[in-house]
């Protein structure tokens, strides 16, 4: 099965990403004084939009640091999978920005509200299942959002921004290495004529390509967010990455 460049420079884009993310320090947060049935207020959307970018920061730079450990490992069909969830990721804070800059431009708050409890209470395994453990219904729990409606957003995002999109493309290759199908099994086995002998999968110390790409726009977008949340601490510290990767990559052209 054809796979994208693998990207393996003396200093990826995942790798200095998750190095400046490290360093960042997360201020905690204090939730509004508004109760749960009152009109959702500018000022309660501002706070969701930080924790939701707060806790997207922390996730993505664990998720990274295990990355690096299957890189220094060379365990390329693990490292495929976790790229997936990352890739994921990216896709949902484009959906985010898409949806709360929409709503934020009208002054909608009860429809941004309404988003961020989507995407911080959503659990479909929670709704269907979590009666079965704990003696409570959860009939009004908001679905996850559907993988469509990310992979929809970040198509026209990259659009928007491209002129053109590789959205299904990038995703479904990831895909097949994270389903259980026959490109998993394509790193285990070489075929001479008749014969088809066993062999470990290549150690391969980098990322695909996509990654890189991926993990870039996820920073992009979660300063983006943190703009509309009107932060300034965590955002200032997410531009000194995004600047540094910008010098990088000039001095890469030079």
């Amino acid at each position: 099965m054809p796979s994208p460049r693998w990207v393996i420079p003396e200093v990826q884009p995942a790798n200095h990403i998750e190095a400046g993310l490290r360093g960042i320090a997360l201020p905690p947060l204090v939730r509004p004084p508004v109760e749960p049935f009152d009109e959702p207020t500018e000022a309660l959307v501002l706070w969701g939009i930080r924790d939701y970018a707060y806790c997207s920061v922390a996730h993505i730079r664990t998720v990274l640091a295990g990355l690096m450990d299957l890189s220094a490992t060379g365990n390329q069909p693990t490292i495929l999978i976790v790229c997936r969830h990352i890739f994921e990721w990216t896709m949902h804070s484009c959906y985010m920005v898409e949806g709360l800059t929409a709503a934020i431009q009208k002054a909608d708050w009860k429809s941004a509200w309404e988003l961020l409890l989507e995407v911080s209470t959503g659990n479909n395994w929670v709704k269907t299942h979590g009666s079965k453990y704990l003696d409570v219904e959860f009939d009004e729990l908001p679905n996850s959002l559907r993988i469509k409606k990310l992979v929809k957003a970040y198509e026209r995002h990259q659009t928007a921004t491209l002129g053109r999109k590789d959205v299904q493309d990038s995703y479904g290759y990831l895909s097949e290495h994270a389903h259980a199908n026959a490109a998993c099994f394509l790193s285990y086995t070489k075929i001479g004529g008749a014969e088809v002998s066993f062999v470990e999968a290549p150690r391969v110390h980098g990322f695909p390509g996509v990654l890189h790409a991926s993990v870039i726009d996820w920073v992009m977008f979660t300063n983006t967010l943190l703009h509309l949340g009107k932060e300034d601490t965590v955002r200032l510290q997410l531009l000194t990455i995004i600047k540094s990767l910008a010098d990088t990559a000039r001095q890469d052209k030079l």
